[in-house]
């Protein structure tokens, strides 16, 4: 559970709290100008010597596919969010296993809320309707991709579907799918599993 952004400003993924969270950031990287230095996703899920293994990542931030709006500088990162582009429309989508269809219930895109997630606050799906239990336990995820204004990032929801109109970026339910990529030939940790 993490909001894209601490405050409600227009920000995109250089700017926003989340990626200096991913990463651990200091306050000159983010726009709420907070602190991550030392309390961050990398240090608390990686090793040492896994974080070494961790590729840094050329990250480019495209505009909205549908909105156009403004994406943003590309950035150099370990810890990323997905984008549009990588979760539906292209063929780097479909080749990470995603339809290119945004308005297909995909289920490549769909996320279980793990019971630590839900214990950290991040709301799971939950309906009596029989058409929608399938959903139950499902949650909505982050893009870095900017919404349809640069107040709002784009989102997965719990159905697969993409949310290009986004949500706020200060919203607290949306959930962190992170993505990396990993240096397989400097690490005994890992293996290629395949596509």
């Amino acid at each position: 559970d993490q909001r894209y952004n601490l405050n409600y400003k227009s920000v995109t993924w250089a700017t926003s709290s989340i990626r200096s969270w991913l990463n651990g950031y200091g306050v000159s990287a983010n726009e709420p100008q907070k602190d991550y230095s030392h309390k961050n996703f990398l240090n608390a899920a990686f090793s040492s010597e896994e974080k070494n293994a961790i590729k840094i990542t050329n990250v480019i931030n495209d505009n909205n596919i549908s909105y156009g709006t403004a994406g943003g500088n590309t950035t150099s990162d370990k810890v990323f969010l997905l984008s549009e582009s990588e979760v539906y429309h292209t063929d780097t989508a479909a080749k990470y296993g995603f339809t290119q269809n945004d308005y297909i219930y995909d289920e490549a895109r769909r996320s279980r809320c793990s019971t630590y997630a839900h214990a950290m606050g991040i709301l799971r799906y939950n309906s009596t309707s029989a058409s929608n239990k399938k959903y139950n336990g499902n949650i909505k995820w982050w893009l870095r991709s900017p919404g349809s204004y640069s107040l709002d990032a784009a989102e997965v929801n719990d159905d697969g579907w993409v949310g290009r109109n986004g949500s706020r970026v200060d919203s607290s339910y949306g959930g962190v799918r992170p993505a990396l990529h990993l240096n397989l030939s400097s690490s005994n940790l890992f293996s290629y599993a395949g596509t």
